[in-house]
């Protein structure tokens, strides 16, 4: 078993909190953080069939993607229907924890689970929403060690820039130290000056992996007193944006592209406004609700997004913009299996020995 505590230590260096809109509510939404954790389950909406399938698998947390608590509770009624799942959850001793538009924006979240479904190539960035310090770290390591610390840095998210990772750079020297009576010194012996050589391990982390970075650097490091700087970088600097955009595999007449997001988004129910194209290649996304963001769309094919609006595909057929309402739960429904496959992957690191299952029966609250 891990703590509550660590899974959600884990989930902010995924997804930093202050990542989140301004009007945002992430985070720790019911329990302890000092719980044991032995299974969680994700899901995208905290539902009563949620809570209740938690409870047949004694699971003791549930993560979601929507808020479970998203305006502030003036009263707490356990007749009300909040209020009675609260109360299910609390004697259940259950946690929840949200994570919403700062796991939208971040890396590997979820609007980057979405270019993947839909086959996206070139992705980037699409609606700038604010931007991290960089921070370089810089540790002096004997050189027959210095490939350890590097792997280990980059584990814990350092030397990641653009679409490259485990980036570095090293250069060598000499160390020398003179350990007192009370030092146990791996290379040489205490009271004598030891000459050693070392490389200097350079990689570049933003603020949310900064502090991991380091832990997993000193616990890697051969030495027992480790040296290190760290150095706040002005210039670059790391952008966060809301949505993505990228190229279709192939360029794709309307029926096709109709096809290939129905193959890729099997529940979503589509709907389509603004002007129906011929030749589709470019394609910007925003899932859950992003019908603000259409004019920031121009320059794609297609924009794909839910809950659009009869005036918002006025507004794209005016831009000249196929605009795709692939519905707030066929665009974000992924999130779950995506939540699920992050934190098995951390527990088969961590070594947290957890079950981790997505809860698969959850359907749109729209129906035919």
């Amino acid at each position: 078993m891990v703590l509550a505590k660590q899974i959600i230590e884990s989930m902010e260096q995924w997804a930093p909190p202050h990542y989140a809109e301004s009007w945002d509510n992430v985070g720790l939404m019911v329990g302890s953080k000092q719980r044991d954790i032995s299974k969680i389950i994700t899901t995208l909406d905290i539902t009563p069939e949620v809570i209740e399938y938690a409870m047949v698998e004694q699971a003791q947390m549930i993560i979601s993607h929507h808020p479970f608590i998203f305006k502030g509770l003036k009263s707490l009624h356990l007749d009300s229907p909040q209020g009675t799942l609260i109360e299910k959850l609390i004697k259940n001793d259950i946690v929840v924890y949200s994570a919403h538009t700062n796991l939208d924006i971040t890396i590997g979240g979820l609007n980057d689970m979405l270019a993947n479904r839909l086959g996206l190539t070139n992705v980037r960035g699409f609606v700038p929403t604010g931007s991290d310090m960089v921070y370089k770290i810089t540790t002096f390591v004997p050189t027959d060690t210095a490939d350890a610390v590097r792997e280990a840095m980059a584990s814990a998210g350092a030397g990641r820039i653009g679409n490259y990772e485990s980036c570095s750079f090293s250069f060598a020297g000499e160390g020398r130290f003179r350990g007192n009576d009370e030092s146990h010194p791996v290379i040489g012996e205490a009271g004598t000056l030891t000459v050693v050589p070392e490389v200097a391990v350079n990689v570049i982390v933003d603020g949310a992996h900064k502090q991991a970075v380091i832990n997993a650097m000193k616990e890697a490091h051969p030495y027992e007193e480790v040296a290190y700087e760290v150095f706040t970088l002005h210039e670059p600097n790391v952008g966060r944006t809301l949505g993505r955009i990228g190229e279709l595999p192939e360029t794709m007449d309307f029926e096709s592209f109709r096809e290939h997001l129905q193959e890729s988004l099997p529940h979503a129910n589509l709907r389509f406004g603004g002007i129906k194209k011929d030749s589709i290649k470019t394609i910007a996304l925003c899932s859950g609700g992003g019908a603000e963001f259409i004019k920031n769309a121009v320059k794609a094919d297609a924009y794909v997004t839910g809950d659009v609006k009869y005036h918002d595909a006025q507004l794209a057929k005016e831009l000249g913009l196929l605009v795709v309402d692939a519905g707030h739960f066929g665009t974000e429904e992924i999130v779950a299996d995506g939540i699920r496959d992050y934190l098995r992957d951390q527990s088969d690191k961590g070594g947290w020995n957890i079950t981790v299952q997505s809860f698969e029966n959850q359907a749109d609250f729209f129906f035919e």
